[in-house]
């Protein structure tokens, strides 16, 4: 007897620990979500600026020939920004519905197939794929930039 209740003990306690391992998981890829959304939303912002700050005062005869790079590298630029502020929706949407799943896992009564089927989170997929877009995007954009400068400031 004496033996069981210290395993129970003993498992509550590492239960416990995962717990507060799992919390600190948790908090610090929310934390990592948030820093990469604001700064791509600066760093593309930013990267707008400098373009058209190169085109006014750095370079202001640009070549007409490559103007379609600096347009690629705002098309980029635009993505990359809208992908971010979507993925704040489709973020606020996976939440919500991660609170329904765990709701149904703890209090339902359903069929192990209407748990499955209530058990999907698009909205989660969603937003992973909308950063996605927004890194590589802003990778293009960068590209399309550096590029369309490099040949202007070349003789």
């Amino acid at each position: 007897m004496m033996k069981k209740l210290g395993s129970e003990s003993n498992d509550n306690l590492n239960y416990k620990v995962y717990l507060e391992e799992r919390k600190l998981l948790v908090d610090a890829a929310r934390e990592g979500a948030r820093s990469f959304d604001k700064t791509i939303l600066a760093l593309a912002s930013g990267a707008f600026g400098l373009s058209l700050t190169f085109i006014k005062q750095i370079s202001p005869n640009i070549k007409s020939e490559i103007v379609y790079l600096l347009i690629c590298a705002w098309i980029g630029f635009c993505i990359s920004l809208l992908s971010t502020l979507i993925s704040f929706l489709t973020s606020q949407s996976a939440c919500l519905k991660q609170i329904e799943i765990l709701e149904a896992e703890h209090f339902s009564n359903q069929s192990n197939h209407d748990k499955e089927a209530n058990l999907r989170n698009m909205a989660s997929a969603y937003t992973r794929g909308l950063n996605i877009l927004s890194i590589s995007a802003f990778i293009i954009g960068v590209i399309f930039l550096a590029i369309f400068s490099i040949s202007n400031l070349l003789p």
